[in-house]
């Protein structure tokens, strides 16, 4: 079988309130329990996570029923999740993996998640991965009861999806239903882009006109800037010759300033020599006069000068004595930072030694949390060893249970084979029953009326070995230690040990995991321990920092103060030898007063000679000044002469730079750019001006102009050009979509009929193999439209003439979609099929050929059928049995050996 349902995982769905979960066989599993145990609820959970979205079809009311809603002694569940496993091996799915998982769950709140392979989807994907697989929640993959009558009552139209699902064609549909969505959409925009063509061609003539317009005024406008250039070239032409005139002017004038200026300089120069050689000369007067004046009260000078020295002898004398004193204080002061150097000191010793022991114990946290990180990476590793354990332990228990089911099913097969041998002999055993207790009765009787007999031992015995080994038939396949019951008990023994080894698993993976969080909270104190430590760490370094800042501060303190002291030391000794100089200075000025008097008497004589060179220098200086005042003159005419130049000149500077900023704000030219465009030309003003009298008319008979719409018209063009082309891409679009229409209608209509003259011809078979006879046949309702026609259902069991099938009864109707249904199989077999009580309304002999048309199918497609039927449940190769142990709970059970009694017993009742 290349595909099939592997396994179906329930949780908190209807009555299924525990995590449940179903591991399928491929092949034929019957699904048994009583009625109210939920087994319906299984095809439920199968159709809900297939992507059924009516609560209706489901058994419910609101969609919302499908969440466990409590009982007695349970509470409701928050959720309810269903997840099925199917083998893709064949690759049916398009999807690369070798199984797919598809899992629905829902909340309260109606919020619904879809996943594939426990990836999130949305439901349209799990739709679209089930699309023509034969796998669904209203394909033929799922038959119910209650569809039979539903698939022979509804419209010939809605039983048309079967047909679709088994000739693969549903995808066409969603491909033609998604291409018509294209075709309008493409149509749509057709139409919007010829109505926006439409609307843009008026414009487009518009702007035509008024860009013809504008390019007739932009030619104008070219016409009348280069007549404007060249009459401006001639402009600046003529102010640029009269400029250089009178450049050439004004050069002469300032020539001739230059030369009268230069001579003025050097006699200045003359003047400047002769008005320093009278300085000196004054300066000597002067000085000499004031040597006479000095010489004159030098005596009483040299005397204050004496009483002053004195006086600052004193103030010496009394500066030494403060210094002295500020010097003592320094040095008191410099012992005291001595001590604070060295307290402090100590104090970042102290602080070195606290942090060393800190990092010594920040240390040891971390090489203990390094201990406690390899204890946890020891004991997840040992958890992932004792999970896989779990995990091995699981496939044997699954093992062992398959194992037990084939010992359950074997003792049920014994049971009745021994209950079959039995019945021959029980009349015999009932005889030799009656014999034995008649005759032991017989005897305890004579015994008690003391008439002791002799009993024929040998008879007795012989007889009560023949009924022993008659009662012993059971036992020996309950108790005999190599029959099925000691098989069964090694079995449970086994599961009992493995499931007891599990919880012990369970048991040290919960100890494990519990010293997990123990060393997570050790390394969280950890980490909070090496925090505040190195916290402290960094307290400790701030105040090392702060006490070293303090001890250079002091250091600093106590080099200013040495440094005053050696200052102090130095300016007292200073101050004792100017002192000491003042005092040789007053006996040098006692001296010097005896002897001044008669240097006064040689400097007057030399006074005298001063004033007489004096004189003559005077003389120079009038006669020079006489000189540069007719030069002056001559100097001054000539500048209104060259201010006049000046002006004019500059005017024409002036104009020229206006003529260039005009230039190059009307044309961004310069005047060198100009002059190259214009030099090599010859012009006439008056023909230039009488041009641009022209244009300028011609201009202002064009009236109001756009001067966008040239860029406009070229913008509007290129946008209506695009929706040309475009209009143009979508018509061909529009083409091949209704190409790939109508090749998606011609291929789905011939895959269609094809398949439906198969599934017709197969009708025709199953029906007559399931009713030993009579006539079936499928009509379409509009052979016209193959792709929307719908499908008629004709059946006449043997012996009946039915024109309508309402008319046909319960079982005939189950028969006859039962051959529809396996019709559609030998087509397109379904990897696998559930079946619920669809055999309930078939008589003992209608089941048994239902279970033939099963057994023709079971080893291509996977059979999950719900049933009561005995028939149907001998032939099924895996049997599961739902119970409700605890009222409105779901449970999925193995056959229990209690169970087998019970069995047993009601067969033997039943006989």
């Amino acid at each position: 079988m290349s595909m099939f349902l592997k396994s179906l995982h329930v949780v908190g769905f209807k009555t299924f309130a525990d995590e449940t979960e179903i591991q399928f066989d491929p092949g034929f599993t019957a699904v048994v329990g009583p009625n109210g145990s939920g087994k319906s609820n299984i095809v439920d959970a199968i159709k809900w996570v297939l992507g059924e979205k009516s609560a209706k079809n489901i058994r419910g009311e609101k969609m919302e029923d499908v969440i466990f809603h409590g009982s007695e002694n349970r509470e409701a569940s928050g959720f309810a999740e269903v997840s099925v496993n199917i083998d893709n091996s064949a690759k049916l799915f398009k999807i690369d993996f070798p199984t797919v998982k598809i899992t629905r769950r829902i909340f309260p709140d109606l919020n619904n998640e879809y996943f594939i392979n426990n990836t999130r989807v949305l439901r349209k994907d799990v739709e679209k991965l089930l699309l023509d697989t034969g796998v669904g929640k209203s394909t033929y993959s799922i038959m119910e009861q209650g569809r039979v009558e539903a698939i022979l009552n509804s419209k010939p139209e809605d039983r048309r999806a079967i047909f679709d699902e088994a000739a693969g064609v549903s995808r066409f549909k969603l491909d033609r239903l998604e291409t018509e969505k294209k075709l309008e959409f493409t149509t749509q925009n057709l139409q919007r882009i010829a109505d926006i063509m439409h609307t843009m061609e008026r414009e487009l003539e518009t702007k035509e006109k008024q860009a013809e317009r504008a390019k007739k005024y932009f030619s104008l406008k070219n016409d009348l800037a280069n007549a404007d250039k060249s009459l401006r070239y001639l402009k600046w032409k003529s102010i640029r010759n009269r400029l250089n005139k009178a450049d050439l002017e004004l050069s002469e004038v300032k020539a001739k300033h230059e030369i009268i200026q230069a001579k003025i300089g050097e006699d200045a120069n003359r003047l400047d020599e002769l008005e320093r050689e009278k300085y000196s000369v004054e300066d000597k007067i002067k000085s000499i006069d004031k040597q006479l004046v000095d010489f004159i009260s030098k005596k009483e000078i040299l005397k204050e000068k004496v009483d002053k020295n004195k006086s600052i002898i004193y103030e010496y004398e009394t500066r030494i004595s403060e210094l002295k004193v500020s010097l003592e204080s320094d040095r008191t002061r410099a012992d005291r930072f001595d001590a604070e150097i060295s307290e402090l000191k100590n104090l970042v010793q102290s602080s070195l030694e606290n942090r060393k022991i800190t990092e010594s114990s920040i240390h040891k946290f971390l090489e203990q949390r390094k201990d406690f990180e390899i204890e946890q990476e020891n004991l997840f590793k040992e958890i992932k060893s004792l999970e896989f354990s779990i995990q091995e332990n699981e496939k044997t228990l699954t093992t062992l249970k398959t194992d037990l089911k084939e010992i359950i099913v074997g003792l049920i097969n014994q049971i009745e084979s021994r209950k079959r041998e039995s019945e021959k002999t029980e009349s015999e055993r009932n005889e030799l029953k009656k014999y034995l207790l008649e005759t032991l009765e017989d005897w305890i009787l004579k015994s008690e009326n003391s008439n002791p007999i002799i009993p024929n031992f040998v008879e007795y015995q012989h007889n009560l070995t023949q009924f022993l080994q008659m009662e012993d038939v059971f036992r020996d396949i309950l108790f005999d230690k190599d029959g099925m019951l000691s098989h069964k008990e090694a079995l449970d023994s086994k599961m009992e040990e493995l499931v007891l080894l599990n919880d012990s698993y369970q048991m040290n993976i919960r100890e494990k995991n519990k010293r997990i969080e123990e060393t997570r909270v050790l390394l969280e104190e950890n980490k909070e321990e090496v925090y505040n430590l190195e916290k402290l760490v960094l307290e400790i370094n701030s105040k090392i920092n702060s006490t070293q800042e303090n001890l250079e501060k002091t250091h600093l303190l106590k080099k200013e103060t040495e440094e005053r002291i050696f200052t102090l030391s130095n300016n007292i000794d200073s101050i004792a030898n100017k002192k000491t100089q003042y005092e040789q200075e007053v006996n040098s000025l006692e001296e010097e007063i005896n002897a001044s008097y008669s240097e006064f008497l040689n400097i007057s004589k030399v006074l005298e000679t001063e004033k007489l060179e004096l004189t003559k220098i005077l003389e120079k200086i009038q006669e020079l000044k006489s000189i540069t005042g007719r030069d002056s003159e001559e100097y001054k005419s000539l500048i209104p002469q060259m201010s006049e130049l000046d002006r004019k000149t500059s005017g024409l500077k002036v104009q020229l730079d206006n003529f260039n900023e005009e230039l190059y704000n009307d044309y961004s030219l310069t005047e060198k750019e100009l002059e190259e465009e214009h030099s090599s030309k010859t012009l006439k003003q008056e023909a230039l001006e009488s041009r641009l009298r022209e244009v300028k008319s011609e201009i202002q008979l064009l009236g109001s102009i756009n001067p966008l719409a040239i860029e406009e018209h070229k913008n509007i063009k290129e946008i209506y050009d695009h929706h040309k082309s475009q209009k143009e891409d979508i018509e061909r679009s529009k083409n091949d979509i209704e190409k790939v229409l109508k090749d998606i209608n011609s291929e789905s209509e011939k895959i269609f009929l094809e398949t439906f003259e198969k599934i017709q011809m197969n009708f025709q078979e199953t029906f007559s193999t399931l009713f030993n006879g009579g006539k079936a046949s499928l009509e379409l309702t509009d052979k016209s439209d193959l792709t929307n026609s719908g499908v008629e259902i004709i059946a006449e069991p043997p012996g009946k003439h039915v024109q309508n099938l309402k008319l046909l009864s319960g079982g005939e109707k189950s028969l006859t979609v039962i051959a529809l249904l396996f019709a559609i199989y030998m087509v397109r077999p379904s990897p696998f099929c559930f079946l619920d009580e669809i055999d309930a309304a078939l008589d003992e002999v209608n089941k048994v050929r239902f279970c033939q048309i099963l057994d023709k199918f079971k080893n291509t497609t996977q059979f999950i059928v719900v049933t009561h039927a005995p028939p149907t449940i001998s032939r099924a190769n895996t049997i599961f049995g739902v119970t409700s142990e605890e009222p409105g709970i779901s449970k999925v059970i193995s056959l229990k050996m209690e169970e087998a009694k019970q069995l047993s017993k009601k067969l033997q009742a039943a006989v």
